[in-house]
């Protein structure tokens, strides 16, 4: 094979393979005005700051109403993202000239990545933050406060979902409690439904000094609560989910993520550059 052919053979889907895709990322970056947090930077008026406090993100998908054969193929598609989301991360740290590890423990410029992400398959849509203390919180009898924080409604499983990633967050957090000590989380929580998917990336800071974390992960004891949030909603295109699923077939996550960044860096090389440089500055302002 002559090396033409191996670059070709290594250069990712072409235009023509995906034409719903070429479509929809034509109208996206044809507007005039582009949907994106101009208005609200990553950071202006964040309640929580840092980094994380755990190694990597907690993900989490939640099936509500979604058949699990579309579930199925839209979750992969989700998992690609993310993937997509931490290499960009990695190459704009070797740019910005800090280690891949202190990159992706940066909960803006994971929050960035997401917001900026040069493909359709989600679209963001609003941003929350807020700060909830509460003495004798208890996970059971104040489900609300769990819904007020990660903000997706009728979704069923999110209480679970959210103590489950607590409990993911590090065998070690229960011995700060009573210490003046800061936790950042930070997760992704998707939920899959008939109709919509809902994307909500969360940076959530919980003050130790009096939570007890044990409290937070059973159902009969109780603590004081003080916490900051920060949420970044976005709503994915399900039925592009399904044909690029339906393209990508049972192949590697790690291997569809490096075929989906090489398309578009043959054919939106200037959204590409845009979206390293933004990853690049915020990192760079650590």
């Amino acid at each position: 094979m002559s090396s033409g052919a191996s670059k070709h053979a290594r250069s990712g889907f072409t235009k023509e393979e995906l034409p719903f895709l070429v479509e929809a990322m034509d109208r996206r970056f044809g507007q005039r005005v582009r949907v994106a947090l101009a208005a609200a930077p990553v950071g202006a008026g964040d309640k929580v700051g840092g980094d994380m406090s755990i190694p990597q993100p907690v993900s989490v998908d939640v099936n509500g109403t979604m058949s699990t054969e579309d579930y199925k193929a839209c979750s992969m598609v989700m998992a690609v993202c993310q993937n997509m989301v931490q290499k960009s991360l990695t190459d704009a740290a070797k740019i910005a000239g800090i280690s891949a590890a202190d990159a992706l423990k940066d909960m803006n410029a994971w929050v960035q990545a997401y917001v900026d992400f040069p493909f359709p398959f989600f679209n963001f849509k609003d941003t929350q933050s807020d700060i909830y203390k509460k003495n004798d919180f208890s996970v059971t009898a104040d489900p609300d406060v769990v819904e007020k924080i990660v903000n997706i409604k009728n979704m069923d499983g999110l209480k679970d979902a959210v103590v489950g990633a607590l409990k993911k967050s590090g065998g070690n957090l229960a011995s700060y409690a009573g210490t003046d000590r800061v936790f950042n989380y930070f997760g992704v929580i998707t939920g899959y439904n008939q109709t919509e998917i809902a994307l909500r990336v969360i940076k959530f800071q919980m003050h130790l000094k009096t939570t007890d974390v044990k409290s937070l992960c059973v159902s009969y004891t109780q603590t004081n609560l003080d916490t900051a949030y920060d949420t970044y909603q976005f709503v994915a295109d399900k039925e592009l989910m399904i044909k690029m699923q339906s393209k990508m077939g049972d192949k590697m996550i790690e291997y569809m993520a490096e075929k989906l960044l090489d398309f578009i860096k043959d054919f939106y090389d200037k959204q590409l550059v845009k979206y390293q440089e933004a990853l690049t500055d915020i990192l760079k302002k650590r």
